[in-house]
């Protein structure tokens, strides 16, 4: 989505899954380390995620 706009990942078993944080990103990347911090720091941008976006419980037990 970010990246190019794209709001279906299509997988390489032919799946589709809607693009959503909230709805799809977050029930398997729930690893704030691992997922939003690597990609954050891969694009170069600092990001004010959870005033917008819904952490998850493992996020919120870290914190930032």
């Amino acid at each position: 989505v970010v990246r190019h706009g794209d709001l279906i990942y299509t997988a390489t078993d032919g799946r589709e899954y809607k693009m959503s944080l909230h709805d799809t990103c977050m029930g398997c990347h729930t690893s704030k380390a691992a997922f939003c911090e690597r990609c954050h720091d891969y694009a170069g941008v600092s990001l004010t995620c959870w005033e917008c976006h819904v952490a998850s419980e493992e996020m919120k037990e870290k914190g930032p």
